[in-house]
């Protein structure tokens, strides 16, 4: 793993752990400097994930019906359109979940950030409401 690191003062660029403790950068820098490579990586794949999951268009289809159907009065919406807010709950909690994984994959590097396992599964009311856009 490539990483820039900084410590009093001095800067190397595009370095590797051997190459920084060869510098004689504190193991501490040097663990910190990896952990923001591990952080940034962690943030792409949630949202590569996420997009994957919803483009944003589809977002913006989602939130528009969302604003449409919440100014509604409970009774005054339909089965579907109840069906769809259910749905959207269903997203934002998933992507709440997603973020939330994102620093414990960043802080643990035995979880490989890549592996399906380590994420929340999409749930069926999300996907279903992220098929109707």
């Amino acid at each position: 793993m490539k990483f820039d690191i900084s410590h009093e003062g001095r800067t190397t660029l595009s370095t590797t752990r051997e190459d920084a403790e060869a510098l004689g950068y504190p193991d501490q820098v040097i663990a910190d400097a990896e952990g923001g490579v591990r952080k940034d990586a962690a943030k792409a794949e949630c949202r590569r994930r996420i997009y994957g999951a919803a483009s944003a268009e589809t977002q913006m289809n989602m939130a528009t019906a969302a604003a449409v159907i919440s100014a509604k009065e409970a009774s005054a919406r339909t089965e579907d359109e109840a069906s769809i807010l259910s749905g959207l709950d269903d997203a934002i909690g998933w992507v709440a979940q997603m973020r939330g994984r994102v620093i414990e994959l960043a802080d643990d590097v035995a979880l490989d950030i890549g592996d399906d396992a380590n994420w929340p599964p999409l749930p069926d009311g999300a996907r279903d409401v992220v098929d109707k856009f």
